[in-house]
This record gives C-alpha cells, structure tokens and sequence, in this order.
C-alpha cells in the first residue's frame, strides 16, 4: 500500500516533467489533431469510399451496390468516352500549366524590378487567383454571346460573321486555356517571385565581374538558383491543370458533342447527372494513380537532372 501510495503521489512530478520535455510535441499534437480529424471527416473518409464504389456497379441512389470487381476499370480503357477525356485532361493540363508557368515567369521578373507602385502591380496580377470562377466565367461568358457578346459585336462592326462559340472545338478548347492561364498566372508569378528573391544577390555580383550581362545572369544564376522552387510549382500547377472542371462547365458543358469533356467533367457527370457511381469511382481512383505516377516521374526526373549537374568534389584534389 505504501509503495502504491508513494508512486501515486510521484505522479503528477512525472506529468510535470514529461509536459516540460516534449512541451513542443504537446503543442503540435494539440493543433494537428484537430485539423487531421477535420480533414478524415470532409475529405479523407468521403475521398476512401468513392474510390472503393470504383469496384461496385451502382447505378441510382435506389439501387443496391453490387460487387464487380475490375469491371468498372475495364469499361473504362474499353470505352473511347473515357479514354479521350483523359487524354485530353493530359495534354489540355500540360498545355495549361506550360503557358502559365512561362506567362507568370515573365510577370515575376517585372515584379522583381526597382519599379514604382510595385504593390499595386503584384495585387493586379493576383485578383484573378482570388476571384470567384462561377462569376468570373460568367463574366466571360458574355464575351462569348453568340448574339450580343462584345467579342461577336466587334465582329459585327468590321463587317464579319459573327462566331457560335459552342458549335466550334477549337474554339472551345481555346478559351478553356485563355481563362485557366488568366485564372493561374497570378499564383504562379508570386511563387517565381519568392524564388527570385532568394537568390543570392552576391552570385549576381560575381557574374557581372566576370563579365556576364542581363541574359547571362539570366541564365547562369537566375533559372538555376530557381531549380528547388520550380519543381515544386510545376507540381503542383500540373495537378491543379490536369483536374480543371469549372472552366469547361461554365464555358463549353463539355461540348459540342463531348469533344471539350475532361475526365474531371466525366466524373462529374457520372457522380451527378447519371446517377453511375461505380464508374464516377472507378475513374477518380484512375486519376488519382495517373496524377501521382505523373507527379513521381517529374520529382524523380527534376532530382536526377540535379544530381547530374552536381559536381562531386575529389579528396585531395
């Protein structure tokens, strides 16, 4: 009794000094908790069952699921539906994230120079990332009228026939690219600009004692001292661009005929409008996979070419 009695009394010490020891894990348990509990109950959990309905036929909320195993997968690469709008999520994506990251490039080399207002001309270029797409795209829209846009009435003024934007892929495809490199540019500038901010000024220093001028600095110091950023901006606007959806809802609906459909709209459609879950399930678990397999090729290819680059230093040399 007494030996129990005294390590009952030692324990709120014990408590105490193990609080004092990892006061920082404490802390970050009880702000990370929270937010991962959070993140289960929104996304997590919802994310995990819609890939599992990948392996059930379901077909209409009345309807029983059923398991069917790979069926649902093998629709998928079977049905060209499904394929070309992968395909097109693929290049459309890589198309996107390619003129965006030039375009905000360029915008971030303007906003790293000495010029007056600078403030007022980074938030310009970000009010478009802020920007609600629903209104932003019906504003966009009424560009596009067939009968009153002002793009059609301009037309109208110079004598031309007026353009049915729905009716025509290649214009379809067109805007869908023109607003998603709108919508991303400002993001993508202001993350360049970090990137060129830490870069080491005394590098640029060095150059120009060697004699190198603006394109050389350019080449030899700038785009260098940006490969860690890069990677992460490429990632990430390649994911962003390979799952647009609103911009083909609000601007195209995915015509005509579907030659304008994404897989992300496919998935919309199939979740949402045909009521086939099994199929809404199994092709968000295909993108998934694609979307990682794409982000873990680049990564591996980004740090390849680093080491490549790196020159091991000899002992004794």
């Amino acid at each position: 009794m007494r030996a129990g009695t005294s390590e009952y009394l030692l324990a709120p010490g014990k408590w105490k000094r193990f609080k004092i020891r990892h006061r920082d894990a404490l802390l970050a348990a009880v702000i990370l908790v929270p937010m991962i509990f959070f993140w289960l109950v929104v996304s997590g959990f919802p994310t995990l069952f819609g890939f599992l309905l990948g392996f059930f036929r379901w077909i209409g909320l009345a309807d029983s699921p059923k398991f069917t195993g790979l069926d649902n997968f093998v629709r998928f690469f079977k049905e060209p539906m499904y394929t070309h709008a992968l395909w097109r999520s693929i290049w459309l994506g890589g198309l996107v994230t390619a003129i965006t990251l030039l375009s905000g490039f360029g915008a971030a080399l303007l906003m790293n120079m000495p010029l007056r207002g600078k403030g007022v001309y980074r938030s310009i270029w970000y009010i478009p990332a802020i920007t609600s797409t629903v209104a932003t795209t019906q504003i966009f829209n009424l560009f596009l009228d067939t009968n009153n846009g002002v793009i059609n009435n301009i037309l109208k003024s110079l004598g031309k026939e007026p353009i049915v934007w729905q009716y025509s892929v290649g214009w379809g495809i067109f805007w869908i690219v023109v607003y998603s490199v709108w919508k991303g540019v400002g993001n993508a500038a202001l993350l360049w600009l970090a990137g060129l901010q830490s870069v080491d000024h005394s590098l640029y220093e060095a150059a120009a004692v060697d004699g190198a001028g603006s394109y050389g600095k350019l080449r030899h110091v700038t785009i260098p001292g940006l490969k860690p950023i890069a990677t992460y901006i490429v990632i990430t606007s390649l994911i962003a661009a390979i799952q647009i959806y609103e911009q083909v809802l609000f601007i195209t609906n995915g015509g005509p005929y579907g030659k304008t459909e994404v897989l992300v709209f496919r998935i919309y459609r199939d979740g949402f409008w045909d009521f086939n879950l099994g199929m809404a399930g199994a092709s968000s678990l295909i993108m998934a996979i694609i979307v990682i397999v794409i982000t873990v090729l680049y990564y591996g290819w980004s740090t390849s070419s680093d080491r490549k680059t790196t020159i091991p230093i000899k002992k004794g040399g």
